[in-house]
Order: C-alpha cells, then sequence, then structure tokens
C-alpha cells in the first residue's frame, strides 16, 4: 500500500485537550485492524476550533515505527447545504411543545382546622371541574400564606379531588364531606386572575436553558450506540439552530457551546455574555437575551470561576479532587420600557459531571449561589446543567436552602432531561437540568413537556423486537436531535407583591 495513496474515512473521534484523535477508513481497517492516528497538527485548515466526531475526511498515511497508519495530508469533505438543510428539518418537535394545558399543582387541606371552612367560591357549570371564583380566607387563603408558590387564585381549575375527577358534581361533594382533601388544580390563564388579586401582572419572560453538547464530548466512545455521521459539528450546530429559532426565547441560557452564537441561529437581534471554561478547554456557559425585550442593569455581568477557591476543611469536599475546571455566569438584566426599571438576576452555570464527586458538585452550586445572590437584586432566574437529581445534596440546597423553586417541581420524580444508553453500566436517563425562580417575584405561566422514562422506552421499543422491560432509556443523542440533554423552557410572569418595596438597591 502506496503512502501516497488518497483514502477516504470518517473522523471517528478527536479530543483538543489531548490534541489528536482517530479516522475510520474501511479499507485501511482490513489492512492493519486499527483506526487511523490523526494528530492535531494534521487537521486542515479551519477544522480545528470546530474538529469533530462525524467529519468526512480525505487523506494519506504514513506508517509509524511501530507499523502503524497515521493521516497525512488531510483535507475536509465539505457539508453540502441540502444535507444541513435536511438535519435542520428532521429535527423532533415533540421535544418543543408547551404542554396544552396550564400548569397543575396540587394541595392538602385538613378540615378539622378553621372550623371546616375552605374559604373559595367555586362555579360548578365547568363539566369536568370546579371553577375557582374568589378566595375568601379560611384554608385556602392560610394554604396560600403559606404556599406562595403555589397559591390558589382566581380562574384556577379544582380537577380531582381524593381521586375523584371527571365530574364537577362529584368533586364538589368529597369537598363538602370529606375531612382531609387533596387537591389537583389547573392554573388558570393570567387574565382570569381577579381584579382584587394580591399580585399584579407584570411582563413575562420566556426563557429556555440547553446543554447542547460540545464537540469534544461527541465522540463514539462516549455514545456507541450512535450513527457517527450524526455526530458531525456542522450538523448538529444547524439542528440546535433550527429547535432555538423555533422557540424564540427572549432568555437563552446555554452550556457547552464551543462555536460563535451565530452558528447557532443567534443573530444581531441578540446580546450576550459568556464565561469561558480554563486550560484550553474548548466549551463555555453562554446567557443570550433579545436586545428589543432586555437590556443589561447597572450590575452588569459576572463570572465565577471554581476552582480559583478551594472548599473549606468543614464542607466536606476532598480539596484533591475539586479542580474540575468548570464555570458559571451571571447578569443583571431589565425589561425595556418598564417604568420601574425592574432588574432581573439570570444564571446559568455547567457543574462537574463526574458521579464521585457529589460533594464537589454541592461546594461549586454554594459558591455559584452565593454569587448570583449577592450580584443584584432578588429577582433570581438560576438555569442550568447541574449534574445532579432530584432529591440530592446540591437539588435540595436550592429548594430548602435558598428559597427557590424548580419550574418543573411536580415532575421531577418521572421525567429526564439527560439520556445516554451506554453511560454509567446499563445506561443513565434522569432530570440533571433545571430552571429555578424566587417564587416571591415569579410564577410559571407555561413550560415545555418533557418525556418520561417509560416514554422513551416506549418509542426507543417499538422500532425493536425487545420487550419493555429489557430495553434501556434510548439515547437522546439521535438523527432528530443534536444534544444528549433536552431544552427545558418557561414563560415566567413577573409578578409585584403589592406591599413590597421595589427599590431594592
Amino acid at each position: 500500500m502506496e503512502e501516497q495513496q488518497a483514502f477516504t474515512g470518517l473522523l471517528k473521534s478527536f479530543s483538543p485537550k489531548d490534541g489528536y484523535g482517530f479516522i475510520s477508513c474501511p479499507v485501511l481497517f482490513d489492512a492493519f485492524g486499527r483506526d487511523v492516528y490523526i494528530h492535531q497538527s494534521k487537521l486542515p485548515a479551519g477544522l480545528p476550533a470546530g474538529a469533530s466526531a462525524g467529519c468526512h475526511v480525505e487523506f494519506t498515511i504514513r506508517i509509524s515505527s511501530k507499523g502503524q497508519p497515521r493521516a497525512h495530508r488531510v483535507t475536509l469533505v465539505q457539508d453540502i447545504p441540502d444535507d444541513l438543510d435536511e438535519a435542520a428539518n428532521a429535527i423532533n418537535k415533540d421535544f418543543l411543545r408547551f404542554a396544552q394545558d396550564t400548569i397543575q399543582y396540587s394541595i392538602e387541606l385538613d378540615k378539622k382546622k378553621g372550623n371546616y371552612r375552605l374559604g373559595i367560591d367555586v362555579d360548578t357549570t365547568h363539566g369536568a371541574a370546579l371553577l375557582v371564583d374568589a378566595v375568601k380566607g379560611g384554608l385556602v387563603e392560610e394554604w396560600n400564606n403559606q404556599h406562595p408558590q403555589l397559591q390558589v387564585r382566581a380562574g384556577d381549575r379544582i380537577v380531582e379531588v381524593n381521586g375523584i375527577t371527571g365530574d364537577a358534581q362529584e368533586i364538589l361533594k368529597e369537598c363538602q364531606s370529606a375531612q382531609w382533601l387533596n387537591m389537583r388544580i389547573r392554573r388558570g390563564k393570567s387574565e382570569q386572575l381577579s381584579a382584587g388579586s394580591e399580585r399584579s401582572v407584570l411582563p413575562t419572560l420566556y426563557v429556555v436553558t440547553w446543554n447542547v453538547l460540545a464537540s469534544a464530548y461527541a465522540s463514539l466512545k462516549m455514545y456507541p450506540d450512535v450513527d457517527p455521521t450524526i455526530l458531525r459539528a456542522s450538523r448538529r450546530r444547524a439542528q440546535a439552530a433550527a429547535a432555538l429559532a423555533y422557540l424564540a426565547a427572549d432568555v437563552i441560557c446555554l452550556q457547552e457551546v464551543d462555536c460563535s452564537l451565530a452558528e447557532l441561529g443567534l443573530g444581531s437581534e441578540y446580546e450576550s455574555c459568556a464565561a469561558q471554561r480554563p486550560e484550553g478547554r474548548c466549551d463555555r456557559c453562554v446567557i443570550a437575551w433579545h436586545k428589543d425585550r432586555l437590556e443589561v442593569g447597572p450590575a452588569g455581568h459576572r463570572t465565577i470561576f471554581f476552582d480559583d477557591d478551594p472548599p473549606p476543611a468543614a464542607f466536606e469536599c476532598d480539596p484533591a479532587h475539586y479542580e474540575t475546571g468548570n464555570v458559571g455566569i451571571a447578569v443583571e438584566l431589565c425589561v425595556r420600557g418598564d417604568p420601574g426599571k425592574r432588574c432581573i438576576t439570570v444564571a446559568t452555570t455547567h457543574l462537574c459531571w463526574e458521579p464521585h464527586k457529589m460533594d464537589v458538585r454541592a461546594w461549586q452550586l454554594h459558591q455559584f449561589f452565593n454569587m448570583v445572590s449577592s450580584h443584584a437584586g432578588p429577582r433570581i432566574l438560576l438555569c442550568g446543567d447541574l449534574n445532579s437529581q432530584p432529591g440530592t445534596q446540591p437539588h435540595q440546597f436550592l429548594a430548602q436552602g435558598c428559597g427557590l423553586v424548580s419550574a418543573y417541581s411536580d415532575v421531577e420524580g418521572v421525567a429526564l432531561t439527560n439520556s445516554n444508553a451506554h453511560a454509567c453500566s446499563g445506561g443513565f436517563a434522569a432530570m440533571i437540568d433545571y430552571i429555578w425562580y424566587s417564587p416571591k417575584w415569579f410564577s410559571v405561566r407555561k413550560r415545555l413537556e418533557l418525556p418520561s422514562s417509560e416514554e422513551l422506552k416506549i418509542d426507543g421499543a417499538a422500532s425493536t423486537s425487545l420487550a419493555d422491560e429489557h430495553f434501556p432509556v434510548p439515547t437522546l443523542l439521535s438523527a432528530c436531535w443534536p444534544s444528549d440533554h433536552l431544552a427545558l423552557a418557561a414563560v415566567l410572569e413577573l409578578t409585584n407583591p403589592v406591599v413590597d418595596d421595589w427599590d431594592f438597591h
């Protein structure tokens, strides 16, 4: 085999940190029994910054002293625009669907308290549910005072009480007869709030958070069940751009960004700030905002590099393994045209991923929240990939120690945002991405639906002969989705408790 002979192959993997990768070429594999080694210095012009698995290349080879093939004179096979358009059109819009119904929540009331008085007026003429006309003291008002993030409001519908659903009259009878009430309530539309509501309605803010999967981490080693051609960075970026254009959010928080925002479809209509990971790592965290709706507030933006501050001995974090190169960023934004110039602190981060470093994630989140809460005002949106499942120490820190509420708190037990069928010896599928908000200042009006593990397993098993119980949750990264993470999105209503002073600076 002559060294000047040209071959074609697929860049199977490439690590910018290590400076090398491998090319898959069937002809050469038959001859040498291995993939072709490629050093960073041999990458074609224009590729090093975006080298990714899935790129088609042409190359010659040189044989090493050990008789192994090494790539030489490598050129990139250019993408065909029609291929990228086809990839963008193939995006799975089921992952971009907002829930048709408004948010549902549950409350529990004990009628042994308060002389059995619920304190609500209801309308039974709406068929399957009780329409709340007004809240007038009693147990419901007591609940509202104790649970500001789950307040019952005029316009809400009681859809189930103690398992009884589908008939307003039967639901009403259960409310009248039972002493303990477990109610499931569907949130009404914002315009149904009564004029005498305790809160006055202010602008909404539409926020998205998404780990878009950096090219350096998209390899066949990480995702052996994935077709190598769909790992190509240009293809996945075209799909990410299509998804973000479809969502068209006011605020977009991204993790693992390793390209220009223009490549992700975010043009001049957006302004942004970013935190680059240190020590030559390729990716960064980004916050972008639509400049026609929002502008930077007086506090500006601030970044945090978690490695800069070792954890104190009392924090139960081993100093020997806390340096992970993770970062976070926060920015103060104001709604344009708001006469009160009310500002919002938007923050995003990507915590370390290693399973055995839960203590490090807890410390990083502790640092991050302290930075975010001191950066500007009390209206906080904290989004990102926390690599922490519900109930873990980092999750509990935000939910119980910081007074924040997850926009998906009612489905965290079943929903997932990340899956890899070949991770963690048997696959991994869980909720590890979040949108957290200050309930005193925001309420959720609408959000993207998130699938459950069972729903994804059913979809995956439908194309195989495997029984459901033996079929792992399929990897989200696929021909129809560019990342192993789903995007989360919520429309948040900025609210103004009448009794509070807005001037917090």
